[in-house]
């Protein structure tokens, strides 16, 4: 898709995977209200938790220079979850996503289960095609703050990718540092986010190096063809965290560190 060097997909021992989302949006906006016990009961065993109805938002008013808050009618949400909370389905009018947390994620096969269910809702809510069909993957490494950053880097991730930091003056108190790129080729759009970040609320000593890959196709896709394109945005995907990791971060999800 994006020629990333192309590898043998592999499941590792171990992953850095914080979340996954399997999102797809749909041609026309659906009525989920009269469909939404069958929904309920299509996905029950996996997903037990379910709750079902009107979403609710706000709208900004502005009258005289002065801003009243309204809330509105945002449609009909469905959401389930697994037994651990784990595994979230999220449906409105518009979209579905499935969220999966790292540490319930075994791998992209693991899911083909559900997703097929998801076919079966698209199915009774007489959908023949989607209009987006996205996977994200977000990988975060945590470490001690009181590692030289570019050192993590170093150790983790392509030279390639790191060797602009060492040109800063004073490297070591560099406190984040993300790097964002974007891809656009034809209807295909990738979006990468890698580097470092300290968030407040894990405290001072907690630093984080993120990986965060979402590809996704913008055109209409058959219903019938969202697992072959599924599976081989997953791939790609897979190409491209490959790439972007060194030898070093391979060992340790091999489990050879």
């Amino acid at each position: 898709m994006f020629d990333f060097p192309e590898v043998e997909h592999k499941k590792f021992n171990k992953n850095f995977l914080k979340t996954v989302i399997f999102q797809i949006n749909f041609e026309e906006y659906i009525d989920l209200t009269e469909k939404s016990l069958k929904i309920g009961k299509l996905f029950k065993d996996n997903f037990p938790r379910y709750s079902s109805g009107k979403g609710k938002g706000f709208e900004i008013l502005l009258n005289n220079e002065n801003a009243n808050f309204q809330q509105i009618d945002n449609g009909h949400n469905i959401n389930m979850k697994s037994e651990n909370g784990q595994r979230i389905i999220n449906i409105n009018e518009k979209s579905l996503s499935f969220t999966v947390g790292g540490s319930s994620y075994i791998s992209f096969d693991n899911l083909l289960n559900d997703i097929n269910n998801i076919i079966s809702f698209l199915v009774l809510c007489e959908i023949d095609s989607i209009q987006r069909l996205a996977i994200r993957k977000i990988n975060i490494v945590e470490f001690k703050n009181n590692e030289n950053p570019s050192d993590i880097l170093k150790f983790l991730l392509n030279p390639i990718l790191i060797n602009h930091i060492d040109e800063f003056p004073n490297n070591p108190y560099i406190n984040h540092s993300i790097q964002s790129i974007n891809y656009k080729k034809n209807d295909d759009y990738l979006n990468i986010k890698y580097g470092l970040n300290f968030p407040p609320q894990l405290n001072s000593e907690i630093g984080q190096l993120i990986i965060d890959i979402d590809l996704f196709k913008q055109e209409k896709i058959d219903v019938s063809s969202i697992i072959s394109n599924s599976k081989l945005i997953n791939s790609e995907i897979f190409n491209i965290f490959n790439w972007i990791v060194n030898e070093n971060a391979k060992k340790i999800l091999d489990g050879q560190n």
